[in-house]
C-alpha cells in the first residue's frame, strides 16, 4: 500500500506542476495586457494563474492607451498618452474555453481567433473595419453576434458560414445591404437592427429563416419589405418603427404566429384591404 501511496503523491505533484507551468502563449498574452491600459469588470479580466487562464470563459479586450510618465519629487507626472495600436496577439487562439468575447477598437485580428471553437457570444464594438472580418465567420459554434460599429459598411458572403447563430444584433453601422448569405443561417431566431441609417433593404433570402421568431428593423432607410417575409411562419414579433415604409407586401398576411407588430411611424399610406384587416387583428402598435 505504501508504494501505491507514493505513486499517488507523485502523480498529484505532477498534476500540480502541470497546472503551474507557464507556456509561451501565456506570456504572450500577459505581455500584451501589460502594454495596454485595459479597462473592464473584474469578471472579464485576464487571470495571471496558468490554470485559470486555460479555463477562462469570459474576456473583454480593447486597445486601451499607451502612457508615459516622468517623476517630480518622487511623484509620477503624466507626460504623454496615446491610443495603443498593437494588434491582438495570436496567442488568443489558445483560449479554447472562451464562451464570451468582447472586442473594442481593433483594426487587425489574428487568424488564430478562429480557433475559439467554444465561443458562443461575440460583442464587436467600435472596431475600425469597414468590412466585417472574414476570420470571425469561421467561429462555427457562435450563437450570438452583437455589432456596434460606426465604421462598418458591409459583410462578406462568409457571414453565411455562422451556421450555429441564433441571435444577430447590429446597431449604428453604415451597412446598406445585408448579404444574401444571411439566408443560410437557418438557426436564427432573432434579428435586431437598430439605427443603421443607411440600411435600404432586406435580402429576399430572409424568407429562408423559417425559425425566426423576432425581427426588428428600426431607424433605417428601409423602403420596402421582400415578399418572402411571408415565409417566416414562426415570426411572433415584427418591429418596423421609424423607417421609410409606406406599404407592406400581401404576403405579410401569412404570418399567422404574429402577436406583436409595430409600424407606428411613419404612417403607412398604401396598404391593401386584405393587409389592413390582417393588421387590425394583430396586437401592438399599428397606424
Amino acid at each position: 500500500m505504501t508504494v501505491y501511496s507514493d505513486k499517488t503523491n507523485q502523480d498529484d505533484n505532477t498534476i500540480r506542476n502541470q497546472d503551474t507551468c507557464v507556456e509561451d502563449w501565456m506570456t504572450e498574452i500577459w505581455d500584451w495586457i501589460d502594454n495596454h491600459n485595459i479597462h473592464g469588470s473584474s469578471d472579464s479580466s485576464v487571470p495571471r494563474e496558468p490554470e485559470a487562464l486555460r479555463r477562462l470563459e469570459r474576456l473583454d479586450l480593447g486597445y486601451g492607451k499607451s502612457t508615459s510618465y516622468s517623476y517630480i519629487d518622487n511623484k509620477p507626472v503624466l507626460q504623454s498618452e496615446s491610443e495603443s495600436t498593437e494588434p491582438l496577439p495570436a496567442a488568443i487562439g489558445h483560449l479554447t474555453n472562451l464562451k464570451y468575447l468582447r472586442l473594442r477598437g481593433f483594426n487587425e485580428l489574428p487568424e488564430q481567433i478562429a480557433q475559439l471553437d467554444n465561443l458562443e457570444t461575440l460583442v464587436y464594438m467600435n472596431c475600425s473595419f469597414t468590412e466585417f472580418p472574414k476570420v470571425l465567420c469561421k467561429l462555427k459554434n457562435l450563437k450570438s453576434l452583437n455589432i456596434f460599429s460606426k465604421s462598418l459598411k458591409q459583410f462578406p458572403d462568409e457571414l453565411g458560414n455562422l451556421s450555429s447563430l441564433t441571435h444577430f444584433d447590429m446597431r449604428g453601422t453604415q451597412v446598406q445591404h445585408l448579404p444574401d448569405a444571411i439566408g443560410n443561417l437557418s438557426k436564427l431566431t432573432s434579428i435586431e437592427l437598430y439605427a443603421n441609417e443607411d440600411l435600404k433593404a432586406l435580402p429576399d433570402s430572409i424568407g429562408n429563416l423559417t425559425n425566426l421568431e423576432k425581427l426588428e428593423v428600426r431607424a433605417s432607410d428601409l423602403k420596402t419589405l421582400p415578399s418572402s417575409i411571408g415565409n417566416l411562419k414562426q415570426l411572433k414579433s415584427l418591429g418596423l418603427y421609424q423607417n421609410g415604409l409606406q406599404s407592406l407586401p400581401e404576403s405579410i398576411t401569412n404570418l399567422k404566429a404574429l402577436k406583436q407588430l409595430d409600424v407606428s411611424e411613419p404612417m403607412l399610406l398604401d396598404v391593401s384591404e386584405t393587409v389592413s384587416q390582417f393588421l387590425s387583428s394583430v396586437g401592438g402598435k399599428v397606424t
